[in-house]
Formats: C-alpha cells, structure tokens, sequence
C-alpha cells in the first residue's frame, strides 16, 4: 500500500498538544508507527506547532503538514538521534525526520518545517574536519539535518516550507526515484545550510522549487545518474547548482533548464571533479543569473576530501562533453553575504568564467552556446599581466582559489575540445584585462564570438601556449586592445592558429605575437 492510500492518522488524536512548547515527538511517531503497521496512509498535522526531536519516517507513510502547522525542531541535541552517515563529517549526524531503507515516503505541504536554526552554534567558524569525525566531540558541535533519507525509493516532496534550518534542509543518500516539486526552502539562519542535497541518488526530478540558502542550494554530491532539475528559483552564498567535490564515483546524465539565479555567491554554477571519478554528459540550458559572482566554475583537479580513512592517492577523474547554453548572466562586482556566512574572498572580487584542470588532466569537450555575460569591470594592468596563477592540484577547489585572473569575461587552463559559441561578454566599465585568456588548450573554436573590450587593455583575447585554433565570424565591440590588438598570441607552444571571417572594424590589427611566439603560428585570412 503506497503513501498516497490507506487510512488517515492525525497526530493530535495520539496525544501531541501543538502548543510549540510540549513535546510530541511521541505521539507524532506514534501515529507513524501505526500508519506504518497498517500498511500505509498518511500522518496528517492540523493547524499548530508541534515541537519534535528526531521522528523515524517509515514506508508508505505521507506527512501532510496542513496550512498553519508547523513541525517544529527542538534546540535539545540530546532529542535527536544520531545515525551513521558516510560523506560529511559527524557534525550533521542528527535529524529532525529520517527515513532508511524506506520506500514510497513522502512529506507534503502547505505547512512549515522549522529547524529552530539561530539557537544552534555556528559550528562552521570552528570547522575542524579531524574533530568532527571523533565521536567524543562531536556530539558539542554537531547541528541537526531537517530532512535525511538514506538508500529510500520512491520518496516525494511536495509543497512544503522547509526553513531556518541548524544545517542542511533535505539530504538525501543512496536514493531512487526522487521527485522534489514546488518546494521553499528559507534556510540561511546558520552556516552550512543547503537546501537540496543529493549524494550516490538516480532517477532524481527537482521542479517548481524556490530556495534561499546560506551554502551549496542545489549540491550533487559523490555519484549521480539522470538528475532532472527545472523551472526553479535560486539563491546562495555559495553555489546554486554544483557537482562535486565529492567524486569518487560517476556523474552523467544531468540536465538543469529553465531556471534563475539570484543573488549567488562562491560560483553560481560549480563542476568539482577531484578525487578521481567521472563526470560527463551534463547540460545546463537557458538559463538566467542576476547578481552572480564566479557565474561557471569548473576544476579538475587530486583534493582528496574530509574523510580521513581515505587512501592519500586516488587516479585524476575525467570531466567531458558539458554544455551550457542559452544562458544569460549580470555578475556582481563583489559577493555580499550575510555576517555569519563568512567572509568575502579575494578572488571573489572581478570574477569570470573559469575552466582549470591540469597538465596531464585536462577538461574536455565543453561547449558554451548563446551566453550572454555582463561584467561589471574595474580591473587592472597589474591584473591583465598576471602569469603566475598557481595549479593548487591538492587544494579545495573553490572557484576564488586563484584570486583575481587575468581575464574579464572567461579564463581557461588545461582544457581540450573547448567551443565557444555565439558567446557575448559586455562590461559596464572598463576592464584592463583581455575578455577571454587560454593557457594549454588544445582544440579552441571561437564561432561569432562578441566582445567588449577598453582602449588600455592588452587584448581582447589572449592565447598562451594554446593550439588548434579556429575563430570566425567573431566581432570586436569597441575599441580593444593595445593599438587596437584583437587577439595577442604569447608562448612557444602556440601553434595552428587561423582567423577568418571575422569583424574587427574597431582594431586596427587582428593579432600579435609576442616575442618568444613561433612566426607561424598564426594565419589570417
């Protein structure tokens, strides 16, 4: 019998009192634990607050939180239980609802599920990985999870408000056939607030959804396979949407459509493929970002993770075939988070698109169509003549990790198979660096590229040591560059490099080589 059938069990008839200050959380699994020994129905919440400690959600058992009531969290650590969690460290071992090995569960609205998250300590300012994996301790800094299910099928959220959450609002862990639909999310009251969590999960679908997180909003974590995310709004001080870092595993077959993002910091879109898995066949497609800094950052790279008990050498994983399109972005000039979601990073500051793997690593056979970027501008000639930006292969791989890069609009390094498509980039003051700077890519198509560059600027785009070009049909906005230089080539590796059909009336030379550049490496014409 599924949640949506059998008989109704309200948990006022059990005995809970609703006045947010009595526990219920006795009742309230009392009426799950029937529901579930019936064989299914739905657990139903009138109008109230109803104050709980962890409730264990159980096969073919639906939640219904009515207009007005409120599933209310308590502040006791000891009214949680704490379970046994893979991925993160054991500072969110607890939870207010948790389902394991559980099937056709389900948690719907219009009520509200309140995790109390302001009277928890913000354990993150005091973030210790060694110490949160010690049972001894970390019971002191931990701080609950709304809503975890772990290895479920078939679970659906629908409707409900989740908010004000201690940590992350809904984790899911080896799950199968999740639908995610018409959810809010207002989870900003502490650090490490996530919205929607997906690790080692297949067969996902997130619609309708409005969050506004104090972390990651939509994080994919580990391993995942057809993930379906569209028609949401979202908001972050970290990423909206991201893929990894946790990647031992297979990422393949995501697609997120139709959404905005707003006012997102630490790298709107995220790909983090760094503990040597696999990541290929992802989409993203129109899309449209306001207020966004480090709009699409993706890192390949050997940073190892948290958990301790981890082999110090794992393989470099392989990122390939990702397409974003149709996509238009304003980036903001600097992030602006709340106090306690912690500082700005220098390399938040002047932001850009930014692809990085590494030497013998690279990623490939990205492929940017109809984006359109504008950037607030302000940087420097200190900045535009930058060279010495670190490979940081063991680091975390946040998109700042760099600081400012000499580039404006897009900065690629150890790329292969790089296509760039009807891409536009437009500043709204001007910006010393190029538009566009590649270092080691090998395989660069600029099809009806257009850019805005400034008159001190060295370039409009920049190749370091980059070969098999092709740019056509791409068009200079203004005046770029030094004497008018569209395109400055620098390195002994730069080779195959062809212009042709280009519209570059506002330079007065298509290309320059520097010094050290082979003669030939370019054509034009």
């Amino acid at each position: 019998m599924s949640a949506q059938q059998g008989r109704e069990y309200g948990v006022r008839s059990r005995g809970a009192r609703a006045d947010g200050r009595s526990m219920d959380t006795e009742a309230v699994q009392g009426a799950i634990d029937a529901c579930a020994e019936a064989g299914g129905g739905v657990v139903r919440f009138a109008p109230g607050t109803y104050l709980c400690g962890t409730l264990n959600l159980k096969s073919n058992v639906k939640l219904r939180l009515e207009a007005n009531a409120c599933l209310l969290g308590t502040t006791r650590i000891e009214d949680y239980i704490r379970c046994a969690i893979a991925h993160f460290p054991q500072e969110f071992s607890h939870s207010l609802i948790y389902a394991e090995g559980a099937e056709n569960v389900a948690i719907a609205g219009p009520g509200v599920i309140d995790g109390q998250g302001r009277s928890w300590p913000h354990g993150a300012e005091n973030f210790n990985a060694e110490d949160m994996d010690r049972a001894e301790t970390a019971e002191s800094f931990s701080r609950p999870v709304m809503a975890r299910f772990e290895n479920c099928r078939n679970v659906s959220l629908e409707g409900v408000v989740l908010q004000n959450g201690a940590s992350m609002a809904v984790h899911c862990e080896g799950c199968r056939d999740v639908r995610i639909r018409g959810v809010r999310v207002d989870n900003r009251a502490n650090q490490n607030t996530d919205g929607l969590d997906l690790i080692g999960c297949e067969n996902v679908f997130i619609s309708e959804c409005d969050l506004s997180c104090g972390d990651d909003a939509i994080p994919i974590f580990s391993s995942a396979r057809n993930i379906v995310i569209s028609n949401c709004v979202l908001s972050s001080r970290w990423a909206a949407i991201r893929l990894g870092p946790f990647s031992t595993g297979a990422f393949r077959d995501v697609s997120v459509s139709h959404c905005v993002i707003h006012h997102t910091y630490g790298g709107a879109i995220k790909l983090q493929l760094v503990e040597g898995g696999v990541m290929e066949n992802i989409s993203f497609d129109d899309l449209v970002m306001d207020h966004v800094t480090g709009p699409i950052a993706v890192r390949v790279a050997g940073w190892l993770g948290w958990r301790l008990e981890r082999e110090k050498s794992l393989p470099h994983g392989t990122l390939k075939d990702v397409s974003f399109s149709n996509i238009t972005a304003r980036v903001a000039d600097n992030a602006y988070p709340l106090e306690h979601e912690g500082p700005r990073n220098p390399g938040e500051l002047r932001s850009c698109i930014n692809i990085t793997g590494l030497p013998e690593h690279p990623v490939q056979g990205l492929t940017f169509d109809n984006v359109r970027l504008t950037f607030p501008g302000g940087g420097t000639a200190e900045e535009s003549e930058r060279r010495d930006v670190p490979e940081l292969p063991d680091a975390y791989p946040e998109y700042h990790m760099f600081g400012t890069l000499p580039a404006y609009g897009f900065y690629a390094r150890h790329a292969r198979d790089l296509t760039l498509r009807g891409v536009r980039f437009d500043l709204e003051a001007p910006d010393l660096r190029p538009a566009i700077h590649c270092e080691d890519v090998d395989g660069l198509e600029l099809a009806g590229v257009s850019l805005r560059g400034s008159c001190e600027a060295d370039c409009s785009v920049r190749l370091r040591d980059t070969r098999h070009v092709f740019v056509h049909g791409c068009r200079a906005l203004g005046p770029a560059g030094e004497a008018g230089t569209f395109l400055r080539v620098e390195g002994r590796g730069s080779r195959g490099i062809r212009l042709t059909a280009n519209s570059l009336a506002a330079t007065e030379r298509s290309f320059a080589l520097a010094e050290e550049t082979p003669p030939d490496a370019v054509s034009d014409g």
